[in-house]
C-alpha cells in the first residue's frame, strides 16, 4: 500500500523544485517566522503549539529551513511536563518528535534530497533503530492513543473508549502506524470505516450524520484504499468541486477552502484517478491565497495565514504539477 505521509513529503519536494527563487525565499521566510523564540511553531494567537509544530517542522524539513534542534528537542520535552494530551496531541507529540529524530540526521550529514529516490532515501533514514527511539522516547503518548481505541477497533478523538470510532482519529492513528510499518494496526482501524459511510457515499464522524465533509470522506478514500469499492465516494469528492477549481468542505456549504481542496486532490490522486483536467484551476484557485506575506490563507471568509494552510496550499501544488 502506498505510504501517505510519504507521498505528502513528495509532493512539497515537487512545489520547492517549481518555485522560483524568490517564491521560496518568501515561503521560507514565513516558515522561519512562524517559528516561538523558545522552540516549537506558533498557533494563531503567537503561542507555541504542538499542533501547529507538526505543520511547521515538515515544512523546514521539505524546504532546507534550518532549526536549533537542541531547543526544539528541549520544547518537546517541556511539553511533555507540562500538558495534559488528548489523542490528537498525543499523536502530534510523537510525529513532532519523528520529525525532529529525521531532520537531526538530515542536518547532521547535510543530508540532500533527491525525490526520484525519495523512498531510498526514507529507507536509510528511517531505520529499525529510530523507529525504537521513537517508541521509547515517546511510550506514554503511544499508551495514551490505545486508551482512545474504540470498541469497533478504530480511535475516537473525542472519547475514551468510545463505542464507535471517527475518521478523523483514526486517520490520525492510522497514517503514524503506518509510517511504522504496523499492518495489523491498519487494519483493524480500516475495517469499521463502512460503518461512517453516509447514505450519499460521503464519510463523516459519526453514523448518525446524514452527509459527511470531504476531509473525512479523503481521509476514508487514502485508509481504504481501494478504488473501486470507493467509486462512489470519490464521486462525492468531485461534486464538491467547484467551477473556480477548489472543493468546498461539504455539499451545501458556498465557498471552497485550501484545506479541503488539497486533501481531495490529495485522496483523488492516491485513488488514481486523472487529475489533469483539475490540474490549471486548482491551481489557480491556490495561488489566489497566497498572501505578500509568503504564507497561505484558508478561504476568502478566513484570510489568516498561518504554516498549516501554508502546508496544504504547498501540498496541493505538488499533487497537481
Amino acid at each position: 500500500m502506498t505510504n501517505c505521509n510519504q507521498e505528502i513529503l513528495k509532493a512539497l519536494f515537487r512545489t520547492k523544485d517549481l518555485l522560483s527563487e524568490d517564491a521560496l525565499l518568501q515561503i521560507r521566510q514565513f516558515v522561519d517566522q512562524a517559528k516561538y523564540e523558545n522552540g516549537g511553531f506558533q498557533d494563531r494567537a503567537g503561542k507555541p503549539d504542538i499542533y501547529y509544530s507538526v505543520f511547521g517542522y515538515t515544512l523546514a524539513f521539505a524546504y532546507d529551513i534550518k532549526l536549533d534542534l537542541e531547543k526544539e528537542f528541549r520544547f518537546l520535552e517541556g511539553w511533555n511536563q507540562k500538558q495534559n494530551a488528548d489523542l490528537i496531541h498525543a499523536v502530534c507529540y510523537i510525529r513532532c518528535y519523528y520529525l525532529l529524530l529525521v531532520l537531526e540526521q538530515k542536518q547532521k550529514f547535510n543530508l540532500k534530497v533527491d525525490v526520484s529516490d525519495f523512498d531510498g532515501f526514507i529507507a536509510k533514514l528511517v531505520m529499525k533503530r529510530m523507529i525504537k527511539k521513537l517508541r521509547k522516547n515517546c511510550q506514554s503518548y503511544f499508551d495514551l492513543i490505545e486508551e482512545y481505541k474504540a470498541k469497533d477497533g478504530g480511535y475516537n478523538h473525542n472519547k475514551k473508549q468510545a463505542d464507535q470510532a471517527t475518521v478523523y482519529a483514526s486517520f490520525l492513528v492510522w497514517t503514524l502506524f503506518q509510517d511504522l510499518n504496523e499492518e495489523a494496526v491498519l487494519n483493524t482501524i480500516t475495517n469499521q470505516l463502512e460503518e461512517l459511510k453516509c447514505k450519499d457515499a460521503s464519510f463523516a464522524n459519526d453514523n448518525a450524520s446524514q452527509s459527511g465533509v470531504s476531509s473525512a470522506t479523503a481521509a476514508g478514500i487514502i485508509m481504504t484504499g481501494n478504488r473501486e469499492r470507493n467509486r462512489s465516494s470519490i464521486q462525492y469528492l468531485k461534486q464538491n468541486y467547484t467551477p473556480r477549481g477548489g472543493f468546498k468542505a461539504a455539499s451545501g456549504l458556498p465557498i471552497a477552502d485550501v484545506l479541503s481542496t488539497s486533501t481531495a486532490l490529495l485522496a483523488l490522486y492516491l485513488a488514481g484517478e486523472n487529475l489533469q483536467e483539475l490540474s490549471e484551476k486548482s491551481l489557480d484557485f491556490i495561488n489566489l491565497h497566497w498572501d505578500e506575506s509568503g504564507g497561505f490563507f484558508g478561504s476568502i471568509a478566513d484570510m489568516t495565514c498561518d504554516v498549516e494552510y501554508t502546508y496544504y496550499a504547498l501540498l496541493g501544488i505538488g499533487i497537481l504539477i
